[in-house]
């Protein structure tokens, strides 16, 4: 995942990319939310950090320096990955602005001067979304492998009442809202009224898996294809009862009516009707009943890799930033998160209150993997920290009042311009975490730069650093 954007938002022209594979008898782990992306965003957002203090430079500049600029996309990366669209500049402007970074940098400052350790903390990145592939199959040049798809079939009963069928499991990430929201828009019917159900394994369309940021983007993409087919039946209905074209119609609340003579119309009970019952009053050729299925491939899908050796696994590219300022304090090397505000950019939101959810918890994932949370082993590599009494995640008491800014630069390669939010805050949460840890250490001439960043690793770096500066 992390080769898909290895240079994050930053117009990088050439890059080298080492992996490693170890074998290992520790306790096996499963990759969660974006793995891969936020440890490479760490490294991306620390290292520019680093540049900007190793040159004098102030980090918003050199940022907004190299970001690739709107009009340069769609923009090929060197690893060969195309980023759809994105107005980094801008995101980056609205952040600061709701943050109000002159004050933030005012208080910070006050802050050092009562005696407390304090640091404001920036992070870009990017959330590669709609996966296209596993990862493992490409592995192998002998596999010869297709793009992933979803799908989706939309019914309409005799009642009128609409039900969308889906074909994949959910872990609470709101796939019943997003297809009653996206059939409601196309149909111009009540998401409320719109049922949403499961096939099981025998009447399942073809499918695939949840993961990837892929579904605001491809079983959006479904539902908006099946209910645009039931659509186009109700208007082709519409016109072989009027006699007309069906470009001589128009579709508004269900209905159907000639331009110019609005009096002229079908409504959503009566074409409906038909559909179910009137069959003598259907097209020639169109089947009874009312139901569509649409099955979809990913954007810029096709066969992988492509003649020139290359592979798109992601359509779309999110964007994000982070600011937040952090205190530590100086005898204990416990820090405190004072402000938080994330500028967020998926293109449009289908559901913004299922975009902020997953943001909001997205930040608080990340502030545990800055902050608390470690797989600790014993020397026989036995997992040591297998409970929560001893892996640490954030409570409420950790995790502060957060903000979002939300800005939208559409994809143009899906239906509404929507790209995916899955994994949303994490990637970049741990970046600006680090950076504020920093940031607050560097009057001390101290630093650290592995995570979690707990209390005890700030308090032995704070130490060291006044051990040194101490008088022999």
């Amino acid at each position: 995942k992390p080769v898909t954007a290895i240079c994050g938002p930053y117009a990088i022209g050439a890059i080298e990319y080492e992996p490693t594979s170890v074998m290992t008898n520790k306790t096996p782990q499963e990759a969660v939310r974006g793995f891969g992306q936020s440890p490479t965003n760490f490294a991306i957002e620390r290292a520019i950090d680093r540049v900007a203090r190793h040159l004098g430079m102030d980090s918003i500049e050199l940022r907004k320096k190299n970001f690739i600029r709107k009009d340069q996309f769609p923009y090929t990366i060197a690893s060969g990955s195309t980023y759809d669209s994105g107005d980094y500049h801008a995101v980056l402007d609205k952040t600061l602005a709701a943050i109000d970074y002159a004050s933030l940098v005012r208080a910070r400052d006050e802050a050092r001067h009562s005696g407390r350790l304090a640091g404001i903390g920036i992070a870009s990145c990017l959330e590669p979304s709609g996966g296209n592939s596993a990862f493992e199959v490409l592995m192998n040049p002998r596999n010869e492998n297709t793009t992933w798809m979803d799908s989706c079939l939309v019914r309409v009963d005799l009642s009128g009442s609409i039900t969308g069928v889906i074909n994949n499991s959910s872990a609470g990430q709101g796939h019943e809202s997003l297809v009653s929201t996206v059939v409601g828009e196309i149909l111009e019917r009540d998401p409320e009224t719109i049922r949403v159900v499961r096939a099981d394994s025998l009447t399942a369309l073809p499918s695939n898996s949840p993961v990837g940021s892929r579904m605001a983007i491809m079983l959006g993409g479904a539902a908006a294809g099946a209910a645009k087919t039931i659509k186009e039946t109700l208007i082709a209905i519409a016109a072989h009862n009027f006699e007309c074209s069906p470009g001589d119609l128009e579709y508004r609340d269900g209905g159907v009516s000639l331009k110019g003579a609005p009096e002229k119309k079908l409504v959503w009970d009566q074409l409906v009707e038909i559909a179910h019952r009137k069959f003598h009053k259907l097209p020639p050729g169109l089947e009874p009943g009312l139901q569509a299925k649409f099955v979809w491939e990913v954007p810029t899908g096709g066969a992988l890799p492509t003649p020139e050796g290359r592979i798109q696994i992601y359509p779309c590219y999110a964007f994000e930033a982070h600011v937040v300022l952090v205190e530590i304090d100086p005898d204990t090397g416990k820090p405190s998160i004072r402000k938080y505000v994330c500028g967020h950019d998926c293109g449009v939101m289908i559901n913004p209150d299922i975009v902020h959810g997953m943001t909001y918890g997205g930040i608080a994932h990340g502030i545990g993997a800055a902050l608390y949370e470690k797989f600790a082993y014993t020397e026989d590599g036995q997992l040591a920290s297998g409970t929560f009494m001893d892996y640490l995640i954030p409570s409420a008491m950790e995790v502060p009042g957060l903000a979002i800014v939300d800005h939208c630069t559409p994809s143009p390669l899906t239906t509404f311009g929507q790209k995916g939010s899955g994994e949303a805050g994490y990637l970049g949460a741990p970046a600006a975490i680090a950076n504020a840890i920093n940031d607050a250490l560097d009057p001390l001439g101290a630093s650290i730069d592995t995570l979690p960043m707990s209390h005890l690793a700030i308090w032995k770096v704070i130490s060291e650093a006044r051990e040194k500066a101490a008088p022999t």
